[in-house]
């Protein structure tokens, strides 16, 4: 029983690791597009959207993770 719940809180934070790295990104291409469109731009503001939303997103995954480890200790 106490294996069963040390994967699903393995799976729970690999799902929280996975929508924390996700959702930035998605919103940077959504932010980007628009930005291009408004301003009459080709990619410029897509292309640093989806960087700023990649660093944003991996960044937010390593404090979730470094949290855990802690916590776990």
């Amino acid at each position: 029983m106490k294996d069963k719940i040390g994967i699903l809180k393995a799976l729970a934070l690999l799902s929280q690791v996975g929508i924390t790295i996700i959702v930035p990104i998605i919103a940077g291409v959504w932010l980007g597009n628009y930005l291009d469109q408004l301003l009459g731009t080709n990619i410029l503001f897509l292309i640093l959207c989806i960087l700023s939303g990649v660093f944003i997103g991996f960044r937010n995954a390593y404090k979730l993770l470094a949290s855990q480890q802690d916590s776990g200790k």
